[in-house]
């Protein structure tokens, strides 16, 4: 009884909560020169250019079979795989830009490879 139990958690959780986002991830556009590094316990650093960083945790949700994330102060995303998409600006309808040195409506993190070999 305590195994089917194990086995029903694991798979629900399996199919509740999104990908594994930790990690290190870099702008694809070359523009835009942000980096983000979200850890295990879901702490987030965003850090724009050289000087600015933006911190807090990240709050992970899936709907639909799209994972989510929410960074606060707005600052909303999008997550498959090991993309993170990020819309940066509005509209004149909906007027915002959350990084103003990325001069990008949509904003494309990678996972960053660790190549580094012991």
């Amino acid at each position: 009884m305590i195994k089917v139990f194990i086995a029903l958690l694991l798979l629900a959780f399996h199919f509740t909560y999104p990908q594994n986002v930790v990690g290190n991830y870099s702008s694809v556009e070359p523009k835009c020169k942000l980096n983000l590094i979200i850890d295990t316990n879901n702490h987030f650093i965003f850090i724009v250019g050289k000087h600015k960083k933006i911190k807090g945790i990240v709050k992970l949700s899936k709907q639909d079979d799209v994972n989510y994330l929410d960074f606060g102060n707005g600052i909303n995303a999008m997550f498959d795989k090991d993309t993170i998409f990020i819309r940066n600006s509005g509209n004149s309808m909906n007027p915002f830009v959350h990084f103003k040195r990325c001069d990008e409506m949509y904003i494309h993190l990678a996972k960053r490879i660790n190549t580094n070999k012991k």
